[in-house]
């Protein structure tokens, strides 16, 4: 397999990691809280625990879909299960952590 089938099979998958990586470490570098609370980012309580948790949560995702683009070379439909899985889990993680840190 050349590098050109794998960007073609896995190019948006690869997109996504790298990108869920850039803003999950920068928000758990720099604990700015207004990267992903544009109004009013002085109403969180914990604004640092908060930032270190959502970014864990967007590194979880950016992993997510490099594994469903692993996968998808094996099982399409597995790897459609892993990240619809995936998204739930980060939906159900991100209420929990608005809950406990908001």
């Amino acid at each position: 397999m050349t590098f050109m089938e794998l960007v073609n099979q896995m190019g948006i998958e690869m997109l996504v990691f790298a990108v869920c990586m850039f803003f999950g470490i920068r928000l758990i570098i720099t604990k700015d809280v207004s990267i992903i609370k544009k109004e009013h980012p002085e109403e969180i309580k914990h604004p640092k625990e908060y930032a270190f948790y959502a970014g864990l949560i967007i590194l979880f995702l950016g992993v997510a879909a490099l594994v469903m683009g692993v996968v998808s070379f094996f099982n399409p439909v597995l790897a459609m299960v892993i990240i619809v899985g995936s998204v739930i889990l980060m939906g159900l993680m991100w209420k929990y952590i608005y809950e406990k840190y908001a």
